[in-house]
């Protein structure tokens, strides 16, 4: 009998290395190359060399939010002159 679930696709000699992402400040998107991604999302945070700016995960997941609502408000507003 023939499966027909998906074979895992064999192990190559060299993976893909994984990709290291810095933290940006949003404000003046400078990066930070001493924080990584990955330690930012362990508790770590840092201050933007150039703005001056506190950021750390939390500050960064708020100001995220806000520009999904700006940009859902400013469509809202865009399609109703009213509102």
């Amino acid at each position: 009998m023939v499966s027909n679930l998906p074979q895992p696709e064999p192990a190559t000699a060299h993976p893909e290395p994984a990709i290291q992402r810095y933290a940006t400040c949003p404000l003046c998107h400078t990066i930070d190359m001493s924080l990584s991604d990955d330690a930012l999302a362990a508790g770590g945070g840092w201050r933007c060399t150039i703005c001056g700016q506190r950021w750390d995960a939390p500050r960064l997941a708020t100001v995220a939010a806000y520009a999904v609502w700006a940009l859902e408000r400013e469509t809202v507003s865009r399609r109703d002159p009213a509102a």
